[in-house]
This record gives C-alpha cells, sequence and structure tokens, in this order.
C-alpha cells in the first residue's frame, strides 16, 4: 500500500504592501516628510514582514500606528495610515480577516478618496471579505480597486490583479488565476514591488502543481525560489521549496523530495511559520516512507501531529487528520493494527470535519485496509467503495482501486479482481501519462510499481503466470521505450512479439533471465526457445544484504574465486541455480534486472565445480537488458546507418584537481585507434576533447564510439551525469559532456563504450533501471552500450579494451567480445583476475 498524503494547501493571501508602494503611494498623496523618522521605521518594519518575521512586524507595526495616528505626533497624519494598512496586509498573512476589515472600518480612519492608499485599502478590505466567503462585498471592494488603478493609471493595478487571481483560483478557475498572476507580474515596475513579484512566482508554480502540471511546476518554483531568496523573502521561499518537493514527490523523486521538505521546514521554523512547519515535516515523512525508512518517517510524523496539536484547532482539521492517516498506514504495513486503528479511528473523527473530499476519502482507505484484516470484511467494502466516490486526486484513487482489487483477490473473486486491478493501472497510466517532460517521466513509475507488482502476484496465484510476466514487462523500460519510438502501431507489434517469448529467445539464439524482486517473496522467469518456467525467490532485503556484501568484497580487491565467497555463492545459488538446467554450456543470456540486481554483475557469481569454484561468465556470454519488449526489437546495424569507423574521446586536459589526469588514458587511445584505418576514425584527446566537440563531430555516422576519460554519476540529477572532458578555451567550467545533451543526438553505432567511472548510473527507477551515461546512450540510439558499475581501474583498462577491439575486428559481437576480453584477465596470473578490474564493465543491450 503506497503511503502518501492528500496534499493541504494554504491559500495565500494578498501581495504584501511593499515599501516600494508605500512610498509610492505617500508621493502621489502630495506628502513629503519633514522627518526620516518615520521613513526609517517603516522600512525596518518592513523589513521583519519581508523576512517572515509576522509576529514581530505585527507588533511593532500596530505600535507605530498609533504613535503616529495620535495627535500631537509630530508628523503628517498620513504616517498613521500607511502604518495602519500595514499592519491591516500582516493581519491578512496571519489569517485574522475579521481584524483587517474592523482596523480599515474603524470610525475616524482618513481614508483618501483616490490615489493609492484608498486602492489598497479597497484590496486589503476585497481579500479579508472574500476570506470570509462574503463574496458580493469582496467583489464589490475589487471592483472599485481596479477603477481607481485603472484611472491613475497606478502601480498597484499588480496589487488588484494578483487579488483577482487568488479569487479566480479559490472559484476553481486556475487558468484565469494563473493568467492574472502574470499579468500581475508583468504589471510590476523595475523597481517596484519585490515581495509581490516573489508572490506572484511562488503562485504561478502552485497553480501549476494543483493542475497536476508538475513540470511547469518545477521550472516555476525553481526560479520563485531563486528570486525569494535573493531578496530573503522567508515566507515566500518556504512556500516554494515545499511545492518543489510536492512536485518531485509526485514525480516519484523521493531523494528529491526530501531535501526541498527539509529546507522548507527548516526556512519555516527559522521566521516562526508553524503551520507551515507541520505541512512539510509530514511531507518529510511521506518521502522517508518512499525511501525505505520508515522509522525515520514515523519521527516526522509524530513530530508533525504535536505541532499541529498546539495549533488552533479549527484551522488543522485537515492537517492533523492526514498525519493521523500517514500514521496509521505506517503501522498498517509493519503489521501493528491495533496502533494503527487508534490513529485511523482519530484521523476518520477528524476528517468527519473537513471540506475537502480526498482528506475524508484517504482516511476511509486506511479504516477499510483495517476492516479487510477482521474476519467478516463486509463493512471493508463498503468503506472502500464509499472512499472511492468522494476521490478526486488520481494518486489516492489509483491506492483505494488497488486495495478494492487486494480485497476481492483475498476474498477469491477473480473476474471482480481482474476489473479493479486494470482500473488502478488505468488510473496511474493517466496521471502518468499527464507528464511531458522525459527527464521527469523516469520517476513517475515509482507510484505506479507497487500497483503492477501486486496485479502480478495475483495472476500468478490463479495459474497465470506468462500473464504476469508480460505485465510486467510492460511495466518496464516505459520510457527507454518511448525515447526509441515504441508507440502506436510499433508498441503493438511489439506486444505481438512478446506475446510468443520463446519466439523472442529463438530470434535472440539466447535465454533470458527476467527478475522481479517483491518485500514477501521474489520472483525469476526464465525464458529459452522451448519453455518458459517461473521461479520463486526470496523477498528482497535478504536479497539486497547479499548484493552489498559481494559488492564490498570487490570494491575492497578481494578475490571471490580464491575465498570462496559466501555471497558469490549464494547469489548464485538464489539467483541462477534454479534455472542453470535451462541455460546450455557456452550460450547467450540476457539479463533483466529489477531493484537492487541492477547494481549486480552476474559474471562475478561463483558456480560449483567439481574441484571448487569458478565465476559464471566462464559458462555463459551475458547481456543486460531493460525489457523483453525492447530485446524484441533488436536487429543488425544495416551498412549505410553508419559510414565512419570510430569516433574516440578521451586523455583530456585535467579540469580541475579533483578530476587528475589518467596516466593511462593515452595508452588506451593508442592502442584503440590502431585497431581502425587512420581514414575512418576521428580521435579528440587534450584540448581538443571538449564537450562540445562530441555533437559537431557527428555521432551518427559512426559504428564505434569510445571514450576514456572520468565520468560522473548523478544520484539526485541522473541526466546530469557527464563525462569529464578538457575545459573549451571560452568558458573554463564548461568541461562535462553531460546526460541530457547526449541524448538529444540521434546515434547508429554499433556499440559505445564509455572507459570511465560510474557508466552505468548511480540511480536505479522503479521499472527503468539504472539511468545514466548508459541509458542515455541507448536512448539515442546505440545497439549495445558498455559501462562501468563502479570505480574502473584505469592500469587495466588499456588491456581490456585493446582484447575487446581485437575481437570485434575478428567478426564476434560485442557480448562476445567483451566476454573474451574479460577471460583474458581472469586467466592471467596477475592481479587483474580479480573482479575489481573486469567486473566493473557490463554490456546493455538496446534497440
Amino acid at each position: 500500500m503506497l503511503w502518501r498524503r492528500w496534499r493541504l494547501w494554504r491559500q495565500l493571501a494578498i501581495g504584501a504592501v511593499s515599501l516600494a508602494s508605500i512610498l509610492s503611494a505617500w508621493s502621489l498623496a502630495g506628502c513629503h516628510a519633514s522627518s526620516p523618522e518615520p521613513d526609517t521605521l517603516f522600512q525596518s518594519i518592513y523589513a521583519n514582514y519581508l523576512h517572515g518575521n509576522l509576529e514581530v512586524a505585527h507588533t511593532r507595526a500596530e505600535q507605530a500606528r498609533k504613535e503616529f495616528s495620535a495627535a500631537g505626533s509630530g508628523s503628517p497624519p498620513v504616517w498613521g495610515l500607511k502604518f495602519r494598512l500595514l499592519e491591516a496586509e500582516i493581519l491578512l498573512r496571519q489569517s485574522q480577516p475579521r481584524d483587517v476589515i474592523a482596523l480599515l472600518t474603524a470610525d475616524g480612519v482618513p481614508i483618501p478618496p483616490q490615489g493609492d492608499l484608498a486602492i489598497k485599502r479597497n484590496v486589503l478590505c476585497g481579500m479579508a471579505h472574500w476570506r470570509l466567503a462574503q463574496s458580493e462585498e469582496s467583489n464589490r471592494e475589487l471592483r472599485e480597486a481596479r477603477r481607481l488603478a485603472e484611472t491613475a493609471h497606478s502601480a498597484l493595478i499588480a496589487d488588484v490583479l494578483r487579488a483577482e487571481g487568488l479569487v479566480a483560483r479559490g472559484s476553481g478557475h486556475l487558468d484565469e488565476a494563473t493568467d492574472k498572476f502574470r499579468s500581475s507580474l508583468a504589471a510590476i515596475r523595475e523597481d517596484g514591488d519585490l515581495l509581490l513579484k516573489a508572490a506572484n512566482l511562488v503562485d504561478i508554480g502552485y497553480d501549476s502543481l494543483l493542475s497536476r502540471h508538475f513540470d511547469q511546476t518545477l521550472a516555476s518554483s525553481q526560479q520563485a525560489a531563486e528570486f525569494a531568496r535573493s531578496i530573503q523573502a522567508g515566507r515566500q521561499l518556504q512556500l516554494a521549496l515545499g511545492n518543489i518537493g510536492w512536485a518531485y514527490q509526485n514525480l516519484g523523486d523521493f531523494d528529491r523530495a526530501l531535501a526541498n521538505f527539509q529546507e522548507a521546514e527548516r526556512q519555516a521554523q527559522e521566521i516562526g511559520l508553524l503551520s507551515y512547519r507541520v505541512l512539510w515535516l509530514q511531507d518529510a515523512g511521506l518521502a522517508q516512507y518512499r525511501l525505505g525508512n520508515p522509522e525515520e518517517a514515523r519521527k516526522y510524523d509524530e513530530e508533525a501531529l504535536r505541532s499541529a496539536l498546539t495549533l488552533p484547532a479549527e484551522n488543522e482539521i485537515d492537517q492533523i487528520a492526514n498525519i493521523e492517516t500517514n500514521l496509521a498506514l505506517l503501522l498498517y504495513g509493519q503489521g501493528q493494527y491495533d496502533d494503527a486503528r487508534h490513529y485511523s479511528d482519530e484521523a476518520v473523527r477528524v476528517a468527519q470535519n473537513s471540506k475537502d473530499s480526498n482528506v475524508i476519502a484517504y482516511a476511509r482507505l486506511t479504516q477499510g485496509l483495517l476492516a479487510s484484516r477482521q474476519a467478516g470484511d463486509k463493512d471493508a467494502e463498503r468503506i472502500l467503495m464509499s472512499a472511492r466516490q468522494l476521490v478526486t486526486d488520481p494518486d489516492i484513487r489509483t491506492d483505494i482501486e488497488n486495495a478494492i482489487a487486494n480485497l476481492y483477490a483475498g476474498r477469491h473473486q477473480p473476474m471482480q479482481a481482474n476489473l479493479w486491478y486494470l482500473r488502478s493501472i488505468q488510473t496511474f497510466e493517466e496521471k502518468r501519462s499527464s507528464v511531458k517532460d522525459e527527464a521527469l517521466r523516469l520517476s513517475t513509475f515509482a507510484y505506479g510499481d507497487a500497483i503492477y507488482r501486486d496485479y502480478a502476484e495475483f495472476l500468478i496465484s490463479t495459474d497465470k503466470p506468462i500473464d504476469a510476466l508480460r505485465l510486467l514487462d510492460r511495466s518496464r523500460a516505459r520510457t527507454l521505450e518511448e525515447g526509441l519510438g515504441f508507440a502506436g502501431e510499433q508498441s503493438r507489434a511489439q506486444d505481438k512479439n512478446v506475446s510468443d517469448l520463446q519466439a523472442v529467445a529463438r530470434k535472440l539464439d539466447a535465454s533470458i533471465l527476467f527478475y522481479s524482486l517483491g518485500p514477501e517473496q521474489s520472483h525469476l522467469w526464465a525464458v529459452t526457445a522451448h519453455d518458459t518456467r517461473l521461479f520463486t525467490l526470496p523477498k528482497e532485503k535478504e536479497i539486497q544484504s547479499w548484493v552489498e556484501k559481494h559488492q564490498a568484497d570487490i570494491q575492497q580487491a578481494g578475490d571471490p574465486l580464491g575465498t570462496a565467497s559466501p555471497a558469490a555463492i549464494s547469489l548464485y545459488e538464489t539467483l541462477i541455480k534454479p534455472a542453470a538446467a535451462m541455460l546450455p554450456p557456452d550460450s547467450r543470456v540476457f539479463v533483466i534486472p529489477d531493484g537492487v540486481l541492477h547494481a549486480l554483475n552476474f559474471e562475478t557469481l561463483l558456480v560449483p565445480t567439481a574441484d571448487g569454484h569458478k565465476y559464471w561468465i566462464e559458462d555463459v556470454t551475458v547481456t543486460t537488458a531493460s525489457s523483453i519488449r525492447i530485446l524484441s526489437g533488436l536487429k543488425a546495424v544495416t551498412a549505410s546507418a553508419a559510414t565512419r569507423d570510430l569516433l574516440l574521446i578521451g586523455d583530456p586536459v585535467p579540469a580541475r584537481a579533483d578530476f587528475a589526469a589518467l596516466p593511462a588514458a593515452a595508452t588506451e587511445i593508442q592502442r584503440v585507434q590502431q585497431h581502425f584505418p587512420p581514414e575512418n576514425q576521428l580521435v579528440l584527446t587534450q584540448a581538443r576533447a571538449i564537450p562540445a566537440a562530441y555533437a559537431t563531430s557527428g555521432p551518427d555516422q559512426f559504428r564505434y564510439i569510445h571514450f576514456a576519460a572520468h565520468g560522473t554519476a548523478s544520484r539526485l540529477s541522473p541526466l546530469d551525469s557527464a563525462v569529464v572532458l578538457s575545459p573549451p578555451q571560452k568558458g573554463a567550467e564548461d568541461f562535462k559532456l553531460y546526460a541530457r545533451d547526449i541524448v538529444q543526438h540521434a546515434l547508429n553505432a554499433r556499440l559505445v563504450t564509455i572507459s570511465g567511472c560510474y557508466g552505468s548510473g548511480a540511480r536505479t527507477y522503479a521499472g527503468e533501471g539504472l539511468v545514466g551515461l548508459a541509458w542515455v546512450f541507448l536512448r539515442a540510439g546505440s545497439h549495445n552500450v558498455i559501462a562501468a558499475l563502479w570505480q574502473v581501474a584505469d592500469v587495466s583498462s588499456p588491456l581490456l579494451m585493446d582484447r575487446l577491439y581485437d575481437e570485434l575486428q575478428a567478426g564476434k559481437a560485442p557480448d562476445a567480445a567483451l566476454r573474451s576480453a574479460k577471460l583474458s584477465l581472469i586467466h592471467s596470473s596477475g592481479a587483474y583476475r580479480r573482479p575489481l578490474f573486469w567486473g566493473a564493465y557490463q554490456l546493455y543491450a538496446g534497440s
């Protein structure tokens, strides 16, 4: 069950009365300050307000208003009005609309009939009436504000437009609201209201979030955060950071979501915005949960609940209900049903007073799940169906539909279960299809992964293991497929190909091992030319512990073969031995990994022999693949697709001290280039090996592309992974060839080789696998990519690559050539026989 919280967004108040607009109003009113004292005081209070210190700002504004409104203050009377308006603005920010109206309509308040002070008073009263649901009074005040602003050609038309935008959004007219905010932004003069500008930027991003255009949210909110930080507008900054975090959360990028929520929470705490701090605490808890840290998640939510209970209850109904539901779901997932029921009952009780149907539906979802644990589950069905009728949020709807499917599956009602699993998947896919940005689509499957797995488990339980495999295969490498043009008729053709799994294996003259890891049990499907079999494996955490131990052994230059490594032996016994009888000696095997298995080189596992062990690579030729659908599209490169042999880039000029020169890179370059005629290769080294040279070289014309340079892998932003090259003469920091730029240039290459560290990537996406340099070269069209899972040994790489190209020029396919190169090191007598020196490199198959 996915644990999440329907987002309660607080309506933002009208943009601040900035110092610029107040001073402008002073000038337009025809007043000239005889003393700098009120002006200096006003600037000081405004600074408190700008930085989000609302309590301090309100106390000081109230004192100043009383002082400068009193007879005999020695300052022009208009200063009393200016401080009154500032106090009203702060009160509106503090959600005190009745106090705003009382302050601005009190007897004896000298409001001029026209001018900027009159406009500001109308705007503030209009927004206060709107917050009190007094629409007639609100519309009257805002109409008058617009009339005065247009008549006087006042800069405060920006304030009026923003107020109209907030009203439009509150009425559900998001497009109109966004247009108003943009118009307000455009109306702000160059030296105008900085806080109003920040608020408009925040709300443009927020409207995109409400419209579920998460890629647009990121672009707008990052701009808002940057600007708010530049003017030290703390309130707007924490809002922008929270919007960014929630966009990443919806896109399944939980690492970056957590980082932004944590920063937003720190900012809110620093300036005393306790209600927003509660918001960011529970969002950080959600991100921690999705990252597999339930104890950390619970800490965040318990702190959020403690803080929320100190705030006025009538303002925190939705917050408290959501936090209680989060804690109930968290405990439910850990099997602590009695404690979960306590929180769930409280959530349902509090949610009854909510006006947000999604808050109510979310609480009922948990209530229904707990009811399904009891002997009689009629209540569970009723509760879940009522939740589905209420919900509008697609993520919660997906969860509810999946819960209903699981309920029917537990009752052994397969037709009903199948129907609801399909509905759940359809709801998820509709949301995913709305994300247009390719980089953002990479992470969206994190929300669909559990849905597909639940359905697959149901199909397996009803004796349909082949249908389960096809279902899971359709969930893999979706973004890569879409980038390669698997859509429409071609997508349907791929589905037809995969319908005959053995035919794909026959076409490839290979076996396929397809893995699916789960929290309770995992699965392996072995597909050969004549058979498809399903094997049950241990749960993911057990497999993960062995993978991590095996990887640590290799990274420490261990000798798994010499020490008969328990991890290497256990992984073979677990992952390969069940299907070993189906894999002929010296055959080709395509491995389609899942989860932590993406970080494992299967070739390094130990096979028992009569006199000890051997590496699995001794028995088979292994290639890593993304999906059977993509494998079904494999075909040979046509003779005309690539007209030149080799693009060779490397041995760059060191750009910084942390990217030191690679001593063996020049040797590797020399050894690789000698395998091809000079007239059919382009070699770029030293000062010529700059990032821009890759695009200008025409990479689509080469059969082989080879990099001998440092590589970097970004976990937070995989498309920021890069090949580290030479800095250009102009732009000393522009020395990285980024993954996001590589993907822009189509390729026809038979093979791209990244002879550098971490070319495979550092982050595994659910359904997509490792995303980094290898992924983007496949996405660009390369048929095969060789890349490294970990840091590569500079000293052994020239030997490995020399042998690789020897074998390629002798006519071997890339998989067989790489295997031969690795075996040459394994069979050597020195240190290079250890996996540290050959096991990093893996071959990835494209289409």
